[in-house]
């Protein structure tokens, strides 16, 4: 795992939370949702990590 991962896993926890459990659905709120789905394809896109020792 990596901080790209990480963050997105955490921008969506937050979305999820905020959506489901808060019942917010605003603009802001939205920008979660895009911030994890960016992250993730960046992910994808660059690859993981990978460690040579």
């Amino acid at each position: 795992m990596n901080l790209t991962l990480l963050a997105a896993i955490g921008c969506l926890a937050a979305w999820l939370a905020l959506v489901f459990v808060a019942h917010l659905g605003g603009g802001t709120v939205q920008l979660l949702w895009a911030a994890a789905v960016i992250l993730f394809a960046r992910r994808v896109l660059a690859g993981a990590p990978k460690f040579l020792s």
